[in-house]
């Protein structure tokens, strides 16, 4: 996107890991708020080799509305054992700007795994009730849908029920499949996989982004490869 804050009132940062472990978590968040008609943004989405990404970082989530994170992940890795620190910081980043505008210019929430190890890893969230997906990307594309839908009552006359919501998502990722992706290993990039969403979803005239000529300058459409046949 070329400008982040035109759209500001209907984007929201994801906020989650980047392994490949977590691939169909991040393919759940980004489909809840395709779903529910808004534009995701995230870190993948930044990239300007002249400018510092932290500062790229904060100008994405105060160019956001609403924002979504996951912090399942409170264990160190590898040989090392190093935890990784980027998600809780850029939760930090969305909540100070919540709270300090009192949700008026940002909404977040964030979800875990289960509903208490977040305490020892993150004590100072507690109380602030998060949802819990159990490492279920069926129940995390639920979870972010509802949030958005009750954050946004109006959402509800325009946009599908959770669970029609729900098996589409599960369609999508095997239609996900049939893409010639030009990723590592043939999967489908960052870009291609949110493309194919952004397809079915206005397909389903549940994304209507590209219906005008803002929406076609800010989000302009990447051509797909599909697959001749399905091994």
């Amino acid at each position: 996107m070329r400008d982040l804050k035109l759209l500001k009132s209907f984007q929201v940062f994801l906020n989650y890991p980047f392994d490949d472990d977590f691939r169909d978590m991040a393919l759940a968040m980004h489909f809840a708020v395709t779903s529910a008609n808004m534009i995701p943004v995230c870190a993948r989405d930044l990239s300007a080799p002249d400018r510092v990404r932290v500062d790229m970082l904060v100008k994405a989530v105060a160019s956001c509305h609403y924002s979504a994170h996951d912090l399942s992940r409170g264990k160190g890795e590898g040989a090392e054992n190093y935890s990784r620190l980027n998600m809780p910081i850029e939760y930090g980043m969305a909540l100070f700007y919540d709270m300090n505008s009192d949700g008026a210019a940002h909404r977040c929430a964030f979800f875990v795994a289960s509903p208490h190890e977040y305490q020892a890893y993150a004590s100072d969230l507690s109380g602030l009730d998060p949802q819990y997906h159990e490492n279920s990307d069926l129940t995390l594309v639920k979870l972010v849908y509802d949030w958005l839908l009750f954050i946004q009552p109006d959402l509800k006359a325009t946009q599908p029920p959770t669970a029609v919501v729900v098996t589409r998502y599960t369609e999508f990722k095997e239609e996900l499949k049939k893409i010639n992706g030009s990723g590592k290993d043939g999967l489908p990039t960052h870009d291609e996989t949110q493309e194919l969403m952004f397809q079915l979803c206005g397909g389903e005239g549940w994304w209507i982004w590209r219906g005008n000529p803002l929406g076609l300058r800010e989000l302009p459409k990447l051509p797909l490869s599909f697959k001749t046949s399905i091994p």
